[in-house]
Order: C-alpha cells, then sequence, then structure tokens
C-alpha cells in the first residue's frame, strides 16, 4: 500500500466513523430527556462578554473618537 492509499484510508475510517456516531447519536435520541433550546434565557446585557450595549452602534453612525495619549514629559 502506498502513502497516498493509506492517507484515503485513513481519511476514510474517519468519515465512517464520524456518520456513524452521527446516525448513533439520531438513533438513541431521547426527546424528554432533553430541554427545550428556549427554555434557555441568556439575558440581553450580559450576552456578550465583549461588546457593551451602551457602547454599540448603529450603521453609518460615525466611529468614536480615537483615546488621544499624552506623554509625560
Amino acid at each position: 500500500m502506498t502513502g497516498i492509499q493509506k492517507t484515503l484510508l485513513a481519511i476514510a475510517a474517519l468519515v465512517l466513523l464520524a456518520v456513524g456516531t452521527f446516525i448513533y447519536f439520531i438513533a438513541n435520541w431521547d426527546a424528554s430527556k432533553a430541554e427545550p433550546i428556549g427554555a434557555h434565557h441568556v439575558p440581553r446585557a450580559h450576552a456578550s462578554l465583549f461588546i457593551s450595549p451602551e457602547k454599540l452602534r448603529g450603521l453609518g453612525q460615525r466611529p468614536s473618537p480615537a483615546l488621544s495619549v499624552r506623554s509625560a514629559a
């Protein structure tokens, strides 16, 4: 077996493993044990760790002015 054939065989094995686990997951799904996605409520104010709702700007608005850096001379 050449290196290319071994590589293709490994890729095929990984694809079959992924498809097989997906089919197994769907076949064993029990909806009574799962909580609906809509039951999880994330407050709007805490939805993101990186974007503050107070600092959001709409489309077409000017960007925030750059902070001036003053050096201590």
